[in-house]
């Protein structure tokens, strides 16, 4: 009887074990679009003859993990434990723009890094917030960010773009999640980038204005 009641209790130690680790499993979320170029105001009949950087965002120390993170109050956070970015967002933002901006062919050449050769403009910005709120009547997904647009040579910001989104979403679904904040991450780039593309045509107007 006594073997029988520890075979039993070691069963049941098995499965629970077997069921915390199918609960408790890491998981890796992205934050990721296919930028497709279909906004009339950014295709252009030949790209802008200039060479652009797109270097890693800044991000608020607090958010500067590959935990997400969740928000319960103005002054409460906490990072979930097995919900993790695949890539942290002021790397994957900015690799995501240079799709964006390939995908228009925008500008002569858009890299992530020049080795042998300076760029004429610099795009950055600053992440302040990246998280999913966390209530027991409401739940959402949060981005406040900007971005920029520099001179290399002089680091005068030339373009930037600025917001604050906070989209409600299922509770505790983490796919919808980045999902939704990748969708949030397209929409905003692409209107950043018109403001560019209106920038540098503004400037050749008025060159050309100037030499007449």
């Amino acid at each position: 009887m006594k073997y029988r009641y520890a075979s039993t209790a070691l069963l049941c130690v098995a499965l629970l074990m077997g069921c915390s680790r199918q609960v408790f499993t890491t998981k890796y979320y992205l934050l990721e679009y296919r930028p497709i170029a279909k906004n009339k105001k950014l295709l252009l009949e030949k790209p802008i003859d200039k060479r652009v950087q797109v270097v890693n965002f800044k991000i608020i120390r607090s958010y500067d993990s590959n935990r997400i993170i969740a928000r319960f109050s103005s002054h409460q956070i906490n990072f979930y434990r097995y919900s993790l970015w695949a890539v942290r967002p002021q790397i994957a933002i900015a690799d995501l723009l240079v799709q964006h901006i390939n995908a228009y062919q925008l500008f002569k050449d858009c890299q992530r890094e020049y080795l042998d050769e300076n760029p004429d403009f610099e795009i950055s910005g600053e992440i302040q917030q990246v998280e999913k709120y966390e209530s027991h009547e409401y739940t959402a997904a949060h981005l406040k960010m900007r971005f920029d647009l520099y001179d290399y040579s002089s680091k005068d910001r030339r373009v930037t773009h600025a917001l604050d989104r906070e989209i409600p979403i299922p509770t505790g679904d983490m796919t919808i999640f980045a999902k939704v904040l990748s969708d949030v991450t397209q929409e905003e780039a692409e209107k950043f980038l018109v403001k560019v593309v209106e920038w540098f045509q503004k400037q050749e107007a008025d060159t050309t204005q100037v030499t007449k």
